[in-house]
């Protein structure tokens, strides 16, 4: 799986609620991908991650939108469908998350899909 960044003060946009939600979203990447690779994938406790992730990811996009808004800056249209699609993703394998149809590798690769275009 692609290396998913520590947070690093470089990385920080300048608003501790934003930065803060960067930090969890990382963390939670991590801990997936640490049980992914530990092939502990198949119950209803990691189904039920998936589901806080997609929560979790809309709700950072949507106060990220908030603070662009009131700093008079947006996102380029291509990034926000790249992140859209990505986020749609995540929410539809939470969804749709079967244990005895899962692919680990499809997970790997859509969580990093939604990293590599949000940082």
């Amino acid at each position: 799986m692609t290396l998913i960044p520590r947070w690093s003060v470089l990385m920080s946009v300048k608003d501790p609620l934003l930065d803060a939600q960067h930090i969890e979203l990382l963390e939670m990447c991590r801990s997936i991908r640490f049980t992914l690779e530990h092939g502990h994938s198949q119950d209803w406790a990691f189904r039920q991650r998936l589901n806080e992730l997609a929560f979790l990811l809309r709700e950072h996009d949507d106060a990220e939108a908030c603070v662009l808004q009131q700093r008079g800056q947006k996102l380029a249209q291509d990034l926000c469908m790249q992140r859209a699609s990505a986020l749609h993703d995540i929410e539809e394998l939470a969804s749709s998350f079967q244990p005895k149809k899962f692919d680990p590798a499809v997970m790997q690769h859509t969580v990093c899909r939604w990293i590599q275009y949000h940082f």
